[in-house]
């Protein structure tokens, strides 16, 4: 491809995705402290102000049964930090429509702190979520997030490309010369310094939401038929006392339990390695038989080819988590890149148009 094609495609990409890019961009650096912004917000809701051992699962199972209606539970995620309620998702069994909600419990004394919608969009963390990964439009808008992570990745390359001789003026910011000419030193710089954020998080993204499209339309989706496929009697205890023998150091994370199909296994996701700081919360898992409880597969990722490792690092990468608070602070403002570069590079496109259409007039009255 000619360089001058390569340019017009970049920028014609750049015009298409450019608002897309900094509603996303700016979501993201929200969500990366949304958590704290929730607790912030409703600390009712979302602190815990309970100190000492948390009860076991089984015990806060029958805290939900006395005080909730009848209910399925869904899934179950286990907080990361101690002042964090727990969020189980359960489908209440007196609506018609077994309306999924998602309680925040209190681990330490059962108690119930409130309750979000399914997707939790109701919480200020869950808004941004759902807008950061659909934008609003659902699956389309999930598709759409996907194809906007290759384009970030594509701007990134073909952008160097195009640029490959910036290293000889890379710090110059001219400031007090023509509007095209500030914006042009700081696209370029914009882009430079923040060129291994925007392939990370643009990889990420899409492989995330490209990969579970995919999965979807080879797979479809989770059949819509719902019912209580656990019971009562069947410990959650002893499954997780059994997991921490299969793997070594196992942190319990999620709890996914059946509740589309009859004979849907319970699964325990978690970590095997929680100090390091590329693993996220969720990498292995071990499969119970929902009926007998006996095990029937573990997923060691220590275990895996390194690929799968690869693919794990993915989230504390894309949400900066793997160097504390300081990466997390850098990624909240890295996170503005995407705008930066979408607006600069509108700014010299016009310029550009701008400066053709007043030669075009210098032509015409000569």
């Amino acid at each position: 491809m000619s360089r001058k094609r390569l340019y017009q495609l970049h920028s014609t990409l750049g015009i298409f995705s450019s608002v897309f890019l900094i509603i996303v961009g700016l979501s993201g650096s929200f969500l990366i402290f949304g958590r704290e912004i929730d607790q912030l917000l409703d600390p009712e809701e979302f602190v815990i102000q309970s100190v000492g051992t948390r009860k076991s699962i089984d015990s806060l199972r029958e805290e939900l049964r006395k005080k909730l209606p009848p209910h399925i539970l869904a899934g179950w995620l286990i907080p990361e930090h101690s002042y964090q309620p727990d969020q189980v998702w359960v489908h209440f069994l007196d609506s018609e429509t077994k309306e999924e909600s998602v309680i925040l419990l209190d681990p330490y004394n059962g108690s119930l702190k409130g309750k979000l919608k399914e997707d939790r969009s109701d919480s200020f963390y869950g808004w941004m979520l759902f807008l950061h990964y659909t934008l609003f439009l659902g699956n389309t808008g999930y598709v759409l997030i996907g194809l906007l992570g290759m384009i970030f990745v594509f701007q990134g390359i073909s952008g160097i490309i195009l640029y490959r001789n910036i290293w000889e003026n890379l710090f110059r910011l001219r400031t007090l010369e023509s509007i095209r000419t500030f914006f042009s030193d700081l696209h370029k710089l914009a882009g430079v310094f923040t060129l291994a954020f925007n392939l990370v998080l643009g990889f990420t993204g899409a492989w995330w939401n490209i990969s579970t499209t995919i999965n979807t339309i080879i797979n479809g989706f989770p059949a819509q038929e719902l019912g209580k496929f656990l019971e009562d009697s069947i410990s959650i205890d002893s499954m997780i006392q059994g997991s921490t023998s299969q793997i070594q150091d196992f942190k319990l994370g999620f709890i996914s339990f059946p509740h589309h199909k009859n004979g849907d296994p319970v699964v325990l996701y978690g970590t095997e390695n929680e100090n390091h700081p590329f693993r996220s919360r969720f990498g292995s898992y071990i499969v119970f038989d929902s009926k007998t409880s006996k095990l029937q597969d573990v997923w060691n990722l220590k275990e895996q080819n390194f690929v799968y490792s690869i693919l794990d690092s993915f989230r504390p990468l894309h949400f900066g988590t793997f160097g504390g608070i300081f990466t997390k602070i850098l990624w909240v403002i890295l996170g503005l890149a995407p705008g930066v570069l979408s607006i600069s590079g509108l700014a010299i496109l016009i310029s550009k148009q701008s400066a053709r259409s007043s030669r075009k007039k210098e032509k015409a009255f000569k």
